[in-house]
């Protein structure tokens, strides 16, 4: 009877200590488990960034002042047409430039400064751009003019070019400088000195004829004269005469005053006289010739002899007032 109770409390106990043994080993797996998990994490991720850019800023690299010579030679009295061509490079085409805007100016003058004949010009709206050949719509040509007053200043010029794409994107380049010459230039205001009918010893009223200076640089001048078109034939005479004696040297006079009696006044010769105690200076205003234009007047006496209608020639002269 005690035999079968040992027996039985040997074999439990040897069930307890299976069934402990299992779960020891089973407990010890769980840190492993464990393990296994935090391995699987994701702690970093790969993000493709992208864009398209749909429109490049254009680039000026080049701006050049083109005219048939260079250094360049203004016309007097009269607009002279300069051109400043900007060469701009856009790597989406050129051809989405909206706007093309220029100032051509002296070199002691700002490029943002106000427009002035004398040293300032602009053009603020240039018009389009055309493609250079061969360049695959990225490359184009944009063509400023300036139509430049005769009284613009001599010396060095340069050219200030800007490009504006629709993408509100801008480059601007400027030009080498260009040298723009001295003009002499003289223009009167009556093509004909007309004294009307005189009779013989009769001396006319003054007659004013206007001279202006056409040029860039401040002027003297001087007169001579001749009897009728032809110097060859009339060198010696103030006017040739179609009936009776010519004019001679001595009756035609000038002078800067209308006031100056006949008496005062200077003798036109044949020989380039220098007009006195005058100096016209360059033009400094669009809105008028100011003090740029002068004023001679001039009288005829009619000799005893001469008969019909006489003609002569008046040669105005423009010289450098600064004799440079």
């Amino acid at each position: 009877m005690i035999v079968r109770i040992r027996r039985k409390f040997l074999n439990l106990l040897i069930y307890v200590l299976a069934l402990t043994f299992s779960c020891a080993v089973y407990i010890s797996l769980i840190p492993f488990a464990q393990d296994s998990v935090i391995g699987l994490n994701v702690s970093n991720q790969t993000v493709l960034a992208r864009v398209n850019v749909s429109n490049t800023e254009p680039s000026l690299y080049d701006v050049r002042i083109t005219y048939p010579s260079i250094p360049i030679d203004l016309t007097a009295n009269a607009d002279t047409t300069i051109i400043c061509n900007g060469s701009v490079y856009d790597t989406n085409g050129f051809d989405d430039i909206m706007n093309v805007t220029a100032t051509f100016y002296y070199n002691e003058t700002p490029s943002i400064a106000s427009d002035d004949g004398n040293n300032h010009y602009s053009n603020i709206s240039c018009g389009n751009c055309s493609v250079i050949p061969g360049s695959g719509n990225q490359n184009g040509s944009c063509l400023c003019q300036f139509a430049v007053r005769y009284y613009a200043n001599p010396g060095l010029w340069q050219c200030n070019m800007t490009v504006n794409d629709s993408g509100g994107l801008t480059s601007t380049f400027n030009s080498s400088f260009v040298r723009v010459n001295e003009v002499i230039g003289i223009n009167v205001e009556n093509t004909t000195l007309d004294y009307g009918a005189l009779s013989v010893s009769q001396t006319s009223n003054p007659i004013r004829e206007n001279v202006t200076n056409t040029g860039n640089i401040p002027i003297n001048f001087t007169v001579r004269g001749y009897g009728g078109d032809d110097e060859s034939i009339g060198q010696n005479v103030s006017m040739i005469c179609e009936a009776g004696t010519n004019i001679t040297f001595g009756y035609q006079r000038y002078s800067l005053l209308s006031s100056t009696t006949y008496a005062d006044m200077y003798n036109l010769t044949n020989q380039s006289r220098q007009v006195i105690n005058i100096t016209i200076p360059q033009r400094t205003s669009e809105g008028g010739f100011g003090n740029s234009s002068n004023s001679t007047f001039w009288r005829l006496q009619v000799p005893i002899g001469a008969a019909g209608i006489c003609n002569g020639t008046i040669i105005f002269g423009a010289i450098d007032a600064l004799n440079r």
